[in-house]
C-alpha cells in the first residue's frame, strides 16, 4: 500500500473574537485518500502509521519504468485539466438504476478477460530535471456515455492532478491509467473534457482496448442504505501487484457545497455523500456503489468530520455531479443544432 496521502485542511468561518484551539481546528480537518510521493500539505499534528518509502515500492518502480522506457504517455500543462471545469460534455450519459446482475459494479469476480471489471488505477506523474519521479496515484472507474466512437471516458478524482499541479507548476504531466484487463500496458489518458468543482475529473483514453463500463444510477439512496466501497491497498490481487476489495458501509447522508446536512426530495443540490467507513489510501476516485441495486451513487473523495459525536467518517462526490456535466437526454446542445 502507498503510505501517503494529500491533507487539506480547512476551517469553519468564526466570527466571535474567542481564539480557535487545536482541538477546533481538527474538528473540521478533511483528509484526502490519496497515495503520493509527497503530501500536498504538510500535516498539522497528524502522523501517518505503516509508511513504507517509495523506493520499495513495486508499483512505484513499474512507474518509473514505463516512464523510462520506451512507452510515451501524452503530456498535458500541469493546471490545464482546470480550463473545462463545469463543461457540460455533448454527451448523454444512460441512466442505469438497476443493472441486470452482469453489469453490477461491485463484482467480486476476478477479472480474466480483456475488457477487464471496469475499474482502473490512475496515474499522474512528472519526471524532474534531475531524473527523479513525482506523482500522485488514485482510482477510477470507466463509463459509456452514448455517441462517443473514437474514445473512452474515465470518471475519477481531481485533487490527485491539483496536487501535482500545485508542486510542478508550468510542467508536463504524463498521465495514464492502470487495467484490470489481461494487457498490462498503460493507457494513456489524452485530454480532460470536463471536471466539477465536487472533486470529479472526467478523462478521455482510447478508444482501444475497449474496457468494461460501470452503470451509474442518478438517483439518491437514503440514510442507513448499505453501500459498497471500493478500497485501495488491501484485499485480494487487482492490477499489477495492487490490492483492492469492496467493503460495506452505511450511508450517513448527503451534504452541501457548505458541508450542511440536506436531504433527498427537496430543492436542495446533494454534492456530497457521507459514509460510514474511512477509505484507506490510493481508494480517492473509485466508486461508491448501491449494495442493494449495484449501481454507482458516488465518487469518493476521502474523509472528513462529520459532527463532534460521529467524528470523521468517508466522503464523496454524489453521482448526481456526474451527470451534471453531461447533456439531458432528448435535449439538444447549442453547439450541434446549426451543424
Amino acid at each position: 500500500m502507498l503510505p501517503c496521502s494529500s491533507h487539506c485542511v480547512g476551517r469553519l468561518a468564526c466570527y466571535s473574537k474567542r481564539r480557535v484551539t487545536s482541538a477546533a481546528y481538527h474538528a473540521h480537518a478533511r483528509t484526502y485518500a490519496t497515495a503520493s510521493q509527497l503530501p500536498l500539505v504538510q500535516p498539522v499534528e497528524r502522523e501517518l502509521t505503516n509508511s513504507t518509502s517509495h523506493s520499495d515500492d513495486t508499483l512505484s518502480r513499474r512507474i518509473h519504468e514505463f516512464l523510462s522506457s520506451q512507452f510515451t504517455s501524452t503530456s498535458l500543462l500541469s493546471g490545464s485539466h482546470r480550463l473545462n471545469t463545469g463543461r457540460t460534455l455533448p454527451h448523454v450519459l444512460p441512466y442505469e438504476s438497476h443493472p441486470n446482475a452482469a453489469r453490477r459494479a461491485d463484482s467480486t469476480q476476478p477479472s480474466t478477460d480483456k475488457i477487464g471489471d471496469g475499474l482502473v488505477a490512475v496515474v499522474h506523474a512528472v519526471q524532474t530535471d534531475g531524473g527523479d519521479i513525482d506523482y500522485e496515484l488514485s482510482s477510477g472507474f470507466i463509463i459509456e456515455p452514448h455517441g462517443l466512437k473514437d474514445k473512452q471516458t474515465v470518471v475519477t478524482c481531481s485533487h490527485t492532478l491539483d496536487a501535482l499541479s500545485i508542486r510542478h507548476p508550468m510542467t508536463l504531466i504524463h498521465s495514464f491509467i492502470l487495467a484490470s484487463n489481461m494487457d498490462t500496458t498503460p493507457i494513456p489518458i489524452t485530454s480532460y473534457p470536463s471536471g466539477s468543482v465536487s472533486d470529479l475529473l472526467i478523462c478521455s483514453i482510447p478508444r482501444s482496448p475497449i474496457l468494461r463500463s460501470l452503470p451509474i444510477s442518478p438517483f439518491p439512496v437514503y440514510r442507513g442504505q448499505k453501500v459498497q466501497v471500493h478500497e485501495y491497498g488491501t484485499g485480494g490481487e487487482w492490477i499489477q501487484g495492487i490490492k483492492r476489495e469492496w467493503k460495506e458501509a452505511e450511508m450517513m447522508g448527503y451534504r452541501n457545497h457548505a458541508w450542511r446536512e440536506v436531504q433527498p426530495g427537496t430543492t436542495s443540490a446533494l454534492p456530497y455523500i457521507t459514509f460510514s467507513s474511512r477509505p484507506s489510501n490510493g481508494s480517492s476516485g473509485g466508486p461508491i456503489v448501491d449494495a442493494q441495486s449495484g449501481a454507482v451513487v458516488g465518487v469518493v473523495s476521502g474523509s472528513r468530520t462529520i459532527s463532534a459525536v460521529k467524528g470523521e467518517r468517508g466522503y464523496g462526490a454524489s453521482a448526481e455531479n456526474i451527470f451534471e456535466l453531461f447533456s439531458l437526454p432528448g435535449f439538444i446542445p447549442t453547439s450541434q443544432k446549426y451543424k
